[in-house]
């Protein structure tokens, strides 16, 4: 299993694009990225290219919600493919994250909530 992670700022928040499967064995790679790359406090991470996540890629992504909004920022998530949709659903998580459609329509989300 192989996990690539690229990093990139578009208006001002830090978008981690994460692709490939997000699990036991990959978590420290992703979580060691967004240690180091998201030193604000917004972040959006893009899963088009995710194609599957375990409990243990769940309880990060919940973890760094939890952590950015209490900083007072927030955490987006883009581009949910349906197999990681599945397991938010399934975790009744849904209503909890900030889900788009698209890193271009979180990102632009983001800049006129801001306003």
């Amino acid at each position: 299993m192989e996990l690539n992670v690229g990093s990139e700022v578009q208006r001002g928040w830090r978008v981690v694009a994460v692709a490939g499967e997000l699990d036991i064995d990959t978590v420290p790679v992703l979580s060691a990225r967004l240690d180091a790359d998201v030193t604000g406090k917004h972040a959006v991470l893009d899963l088009a290219q995710l194609q599957f996540m375990d409990s243990t890629g769940l309880a990060l992504v919940l973890d760094w919600h939890r952590r950015l909004a209490e900083a007072g920022g927030q955490l987006r998530i883009a581009a949910v493919q349906a197999p990681v949709m599945r397991l938010f659903t399934l975790a009744d998580v849904v209503g909890v994250l900030s889900l788009h459609e698209t890193v271009g329509a979180a990102v632009q989300d983001a800049v006129e909530s801001a306003r």
